[in-house]
């Protein structure tokens, strides 16, 4: 139950990221409508800036749990059973102490500027903590995503992210394609 519930939080934050994605394109769109027009639109530039933080941030869980983040796997390959489970368990050991870092610092930094009623520097002054928001909560999901599958790797069972790449190395075998 809980896994599904994650699931659905990871899946609402990519939605969420792509919305902000096509916000950007709106944007950018409008302000060259606006510019033909010999008009701006205030803080275009500045609100396109936000989407991109928050479309790159809410979109790191999704994309971990799709398995489309870039992995190194080399040396891993070449690794057979107990060792193979270890270098898994230490490399998310390692993503999740850099991530839940620096989700504690984030989540930090959004609440302090909600605290101290700070404003964006721009044409159309903004409350801080709304732009960063997005970061936080990404972060903070992406850290949490990390910690579900280091909890799987240490119970024997195969990460999320590697049912994606199982799937994509079963696509590519040969002969799938009706080639030779």
């Amino acid at each position: 139950m809980i896994y599904r519930l994650l699931d659905l939080l990871y899946r609402g934050a990519g939605v969420l990221a792509g919305v902000f994605l096509v916000t950007i394109a709106v944007l950018v769109t409008a302000q060259i409508v606006a510019r033909l027009f010999g008009e701006i639109l205030p803080s275009a530039d500045q609100f396109a800036g936000f989407c991109l933080a928050a479309t790159s941030f809410l979109g790191l869980a999704y994309a971990f749990r799709q398995g489309s983040h870039i992995r190194v796997t080399l040396f891993v390959r070449h690794l057979r059973g107990a060792w193979r489970r270890l270098s898994l368990i230490l490399a998310l050991a390692i993503a999740l102490a850099v991530t839940a870092v620096f989700a504690w610092h984030t989540v930090i930094m959004v609440t302090q500027n909600w605290a101290r009623d700070e404003v964006t520097s721009g044409l159309v002054p903004l409350p801080l903590w709304l732009p960063q928001i997005g970061m936080g909560l990404g972060v903070l999901l992406f850290a949490i995503a990390i910690a579900e599958d280091l909890v799987r790797a240490c119970l024997g069972q195969a990460p999320v992210f590697g049912h994606a790449e199982i799937e994509a190395d079963r696509d590519e075998q040969p002969g799938d394609d009706g080639g030779p």
